[in-house]
């Protein structure tokens, strides 16, 4: 029986798309196509295979026109003989990747499995030749990854807590404070969400309490929460901005806004006025350096004893008491008896 011309056609155009969509797989896997072998290997003609990749030249230029964000083109490389896939700046390249893929594991923020998922999406950013190498470099590390010990999921809370956050919604949460048996449940005014110290924070007024300063809160420690469809107002005068804050405190412990002037001669000062965004120098004395800063009280207390004997506060005179009176409790920790 004699086939069908349109059956007969239907099945080129399967051959055809199939081929296209194998061509587009091995471009974007890293592979060179040289015309001529592509031709053999797919039983068609030269010509052929150019229009293939005639039509996925289009196809990524429609994409990129209609703001799809493709970013991608096929080029001919003259050295390779071949055409080869080519991603724009809006990807992400394996020494980018590879970089990300660091921070994330020096944070210990996420537990084992959201990590692993974070960095197999991220990864996957890579062409396909790519990946094998930033795999081998985070092989070692990733082995011996190991998580702070909540081990709570986040990321799905870091986005719920983020968009209240944005629509500006009340949020109660019921919050396990350190040493608590039971959670301590509060309305709150979210305004900020900060990675600091291994732990995410959230930043938020008390309702009802005013706009004096903010509360933080570890994410891992609320329990529960739940966003009303109540929305929240903070004046203009008292909005909060992360990053401000964020300049000014240590440890993510709040305390009393405050500026401090200190003496140091340690052994890195760039580390001091990295620590402390806010902090310059104003003069020296004696090789040493004459620093101020503006600072959140309680977080700032912490960093200054760490300096240990290369550090003198002398702003302001009650601070300077209190850092004092800390020091000698210390000492007495010491005591010989």
């Amino acid at each position: 029986m004699k086939q069908d011309w349109r059956d007969t056609e239907e099945f080129d155009s399967r051959t055809k798309a199939n081929r296209i969509l194998s061509l587009y797989d091995a471009l974007s896997k890293g592979n060179v196509i040289n015309k001529q072998q592509a031709a053999i290997n797919y039983s068609v003609s030269e010509k052929a295979i150019q229009r293939d990749i005639n039509d996925l030249r289009a196809y990524l230029d429609d994409q990129s026109l209609n703001g799809e964000g493709c970013n991608i083109s096929i080029n001919y490389n003259r050295a390779k003989k071949g055409y080869e896939m080519i991603r724009g700046s809006a990807w992400l390249t394996q020494e980018e990747v590879l970089a990300i893929a660091k921070i994330l594991l020096e944070s210990r923020a996420f537990s084992k499995s959201e990590l692993d998922l974070l960095l197999n999406k991220i990864i996957a950013q890579c062409l396909q030749n790519a990946r094998k190498n930033v795999t081998e470099n985070i092989r070692n590390e990733l082995h011996h990854y190991l998580p702070v010990a909540h081990g709570q999921p986040l990321i799905n809370k870091i986005w719920d807590i983020s968009m209240a956050i944005r629509e500006r919604r009340l949020l109660e949460v019921n919050y396990l404070k350190p040493g608590a048996a039971v959670t301590t449940c509060r309305i709150l005014e979210p305004c900020g969400l900060i990675f600091a110290e291994y732990y995410f924070y959230l930043i938020a007024y008390i309702k009802d309490l005013g706009y004096d300063f903010p509360v933080t809160y570890r994410l891992d420690r609320i329990e529960s929460y739940s966003i009303s469809n109540q929305h929240f107002h903070i004046p203009e005068a008292d909005r909060f901005e992360e990053g401000e804050f964020r300049k000014r405190v240590q440890f993510m412990r709040a305390g009393k806004l405050m500026q401090i002037t200190f003496r140091f001669w340690g052994p890195s000062l760039d580390a001091v006025l990295d620590r402390l965004p806010t902090a310059h120098v104003i003069g020296w004395e004696e090789n040493k350096a004459l620093v101020e800063a503006e600072v959140f009280g309680d977080g700032i207390k912490m960093w200054l004893l760490s300096q240990a004997e290369f550090l003198e506060v002398l702003k302001p005179s009650e601070f300077r008491q209190e850092i004092r009176d800390t020091v000698l409790r210390m000492l007495g920790n010491y005591y010989i008896q």
